[in-house]
């Protein structure tokens, strides 16, 4: 006897939602395992995105409704609050699919912190986005430079809507105590999300940290999020006032925000050095409406050939004093008065200075060359 094609159209769809759950779990899951690849690059490769999208579609046709609030956006209104509440449905969903018994006892910090790497990984793909690498020379730079308290909120400008701060081990060393002081093992910044919201005439900047620890086993999520009303309040000032929201007393984000201040400050600064190796807008721009065999493909060319803007000098430049000790001179990102009697402001970068260089040790910090192309992530 032929089987009624309800029965079998039934069949099929319970297959297609046990399936889709499962891929999607894949990938979500081993978006927080670290790897030699970058996080966002990592779970480009993984099909983050595809998953997600293919998850939406069958619960969409499971429901007979469209979910229009578990889908990906690039709007500009659309930020990390409304990426990790989708990321948060779809997943306990899946899980609920997959393993019953799992999503019986499911807590909320199960939930959390895997969330808010996949979502921000997933928002960072549909976004027009880069990775900054600063160099090696800039991130020395930076780790003696000083923001002053003069410069306003409105200099705080990403390149693009998403970016991912890459951090190498001067930039964390200065980050590090003071971000992971709550955490019973010692972590490390491998770099930094930034997502720039626009809501109600307010712009919303989210910075979600990613620490890994020295077994490179799974990583661990600080999210920050900062609101400016006013464009010319204190940079700094406002990231103070922001450290209350913080769960742990101990901790503070203060310094990270600095750091990522301070390379896209330093971005903006006359003669600043810049390359911008850019390859996979329109790819990147496509996955959100591409089917799930194309979005496949294209998530594949996204991972090995990923943006980036490489940011800062090839070496530093070093300068004898007087018979003194080797030191640094700290720089300074600071407001100054030029125009028509000083009456306009520009931002200006007072690099640091090392002072008696040539009594250090070849092995110091001055043997500094631009990143190569190697995709691998620092260990």
């Amino acid at each position: 006897m032929k089987r009624p094609v309800r029965q079998f159209t039934q069949e099929r769809l319970e297959h297609e939602v046990a399936r889709s759950a499962r891929d999607f779990l894949v990938a979500f899951w081993n978006t927080r395992i670290t790897s030699r690849e970058l996080p966002p690059v990592r779970a480009a490769g993984l099909g983050l995105v595809p998953a997600w999208n293919d998850w939406v579609r069958v619960l969409e046709a499971w429901g007979g409704e469209r979910l229009d609030r578990l889908r990906l956006s690039a709007r500009a209104d659309y930020g990390p609050p409304q990426a990790g509440q989708a990321a948060t449905d779809l997943f306990v969903e899946a899980i609920r699919v997959n393993n019953p018994a799992f999503h019986a006892t499911l807590t909320q910090g199960e939930v959390q912190r895997p969330v808010l790497l996949a979502s921000a990984a997933a928002l960072y793909e549909v976004r027009p986005h880069a990775v900054i690498e600063p160099t090696d020379a800039l991130q020395t730079w930076l780790a003696q430079t000083d923001i002053g308290d003069d410069v306003p909120v409105s200099l705080f400008q990403l390149p693009m809507p998403a970016v991912f701060i890459r951090f190498g081990p001067e930039m964390a060393r200065v980050v590090d105590p003071s971000l992971w002081a709550d955490v019973d093992r010692e972590f490390t910044t491998s770099g930094v999300y930034i997502f720039e919201t626009l809501v109600e005439g307010r712009r919303d900047l989210v910075f979600v940290a990613v620490g890994t620890t020295l077994e490179h086993d799974q990583e661990l999520p600080m999210s920050l999020q900062l609101c400016f009303a006013d464009m010319n309040d204190s940079l700094i000032d406002h990231v103070c006032r922001a450290r209350r929201s913080l769960p742990d007393p101990r901790s503070s984000a203060i310094p990270m925000v600095q750091m990522c201040a301070k390379v896209l400050l330093y971005m903006q600064t006359a003669g600043a050095v810049r390359i911008d190796d850019l390859r996979q807008h329109d790819a990147a721009a496509r996955l959100v409406r591409a089917g799930n065999r194309k979005a496949s493909k294209l998530e594949r060319r996204l991972a090995s050939r990923y943006n980036r803007i490489i940011v800062g000098p090839a070496e530093l430049i070093r300068y004898a004093a007087s018979e003194v000790a080797p030191h640094w001179r700290r720089g300074h990102l600071r407001m100054q008065a030029h125009g028509p009697q000083l009456s306009l402001r520009k931002l200006i970068f007072i690099a640091p200075t090392l002072v008696r260089a040539d009594r250090l040790h070849a092995s110091d910090a001055g043997n500094h060359r631009f990143p190569d192309h190697d995709r691998s992530h620092p260990r």
